[in-house]
């Protein structure tokens, strides 16, 4: 029996490493000579990051806040809540698109996220500090 124990990595190891065979798999891949755009490079490597479960998500400009949306409107904070979701950090926002798009079993109204403006950072930060805007 043997007692050493298998190295465990952490998620950011796992990620670069993921990163790593995606980028690998894209240089590998064969471009078409006729269609050597950037667009069609972008979209190559788009493919091959998606093969190793990972996307490109913009950066927030809202100081890392994410908005999750419904229909154009503000995702509630539960399914069937009336509350609305507030600003979310990237975890959050993962967990609430997940949780919505579970419990929306015939997928008719898909959630989207979205990098949270400047202006909505500014106002939540107006809410929290004053109880409002003035």
């Amino acid at each position: 029996m043997s007692t050493e124990t298998p190295e465990t990595k952490s998620a950011y190891q796992l990620r670069r490493e993921a990163l790593s065979r995606a980028i690998a798999a894209w240089q590998d891949d064969p471009a078409d000579p006729e269609n050597d755009s950037p667009l069609a490079n972008a979209e190559a490597l788009e493919d091959a990051l998606m093969d190793e479960d990972l996307i490109v998500l913009p950066r927030s400009t809202g100081h890392g806040k994410w908005v999750v949306e419904v229909g154009g409107k503000r995702a509630p904070i539960l399914p069937g809540s009336d509350r609305s979701s507030g600003l979310l950090d990237a975890e959050e926002a993962a967990d609430l698109f997940l949780t919505l798009s579970a419990a929306d079993e015939y997928a008719e109204r898909q959630p989207t996220v979205r990098p949270a403006t400047d202006m909505e950072f500014k106002l939540a930060l107006a809410d929290h500090l004053f109880g409002g805007v003035a």
